[in-house]
């Protein structure tokens, strides 16, 4: 009887099947996304727990403000007033404005003391700050521009003089020269109007000045829109 020699090669085939896949690098089989194998099988609940999500803190949106209306400068006269046509009691009256009445305000002089309107014809003028409210603070206008005033008469003096005590007679001769600007000069003494002469004169004879008194001068040069400070000349008394 002859012997079955290809039981014990089975044998060792099994043996070395089973070593192969303990040996080190043998991966095991691994799933992958997309095969049938991955989705769940059908009846089974799967539960899906998000962590460390971070929940959207709500913000207030910023609401822009309410722009304030801008009211127009406006100024009420409280008395009736002289509308001049720059910012000092220099400046010609370009027009007399009624006490209650409402302007609107264009400007301000440098020092806050005036205020430039417009009047009811369209003219531009200036209105001292005592005689009227204003319906805000203006200090923040610009600074108003006014048409140039005569400059002041330069070297205003006494360059002759006659002092007659016998006949209790005085005369004098006074001379100035111009400031620039001016269409005309006015001459005073003691405070009246002594005459106005035409820009070229610059020199004036007082006949008649008072005997044994203190006399004194004042001359102004002239233009259209005003006048300007006044030169002084004090002329002591003929005794």
């Amino acid at each position: 009887m002859k012997k079955r020699r290809g039981f014990p090669f089975a044998i060792l085939v099994l043996i070395l099947s089973i070593l192969g896949c303990n040996l080190p690098g043998a991966a095991p089989e691994v799933e992958t996304a997309g095969e049938e194998s991955s989705a769940p099988s059908p009846g089974v609940t799967v539960v899906v727990v998000v962590e460390n999500t971070a929940t959207p803190i709500p913000t207030d949106t910023p609401i822009p403000p309410t722009p304030t209306p801008q009211i127009p400068p406006e100024l009420t006269l409280t008395k009736n007033s002289n509308c001049r046509f720059g910012p000092s009691s220099f400046y010609n009256i370009a027009d007399q404005i009624a006490s209650g009445k409402e302007l609107p305000v264009i400007a301000r002089s440098e020092d806050n003391e005036w205020w430039q309107v417009v009047n009811e014809t369209g003219r531009e003028c200036w209105i001292y700050y005592e005689n009227a409210t204003p319906n805000q603070d203006f200090s923040s206008l610009e600074i108003g521009e006014a048409p140039p005033l005569p400059g002041i008469p330069l070297n205003f003096y006494v360059v002759d003089q006659q002092c007659l005590s016998a006949q209790k007679k005085f005369s004098l001769t006074l001379s100035w020269s111009s400031g620039g600007g001016e269409t005309a000069f006015r001459l005073y003494r003691d405070g009246g109007r002594v005459g106005e002469f035409k820009p070229t004169r610059l020199n004036y004879k007082d006949p008649g000045v008072p005997y044994n008194k203190v006399v004194t001068y004042e001359l102004e040069a002239v233009n259209e829109y005003g006048v300007s400070e006044r030169a002084i000349q004090i002329v002591p008394a003929c005794k």
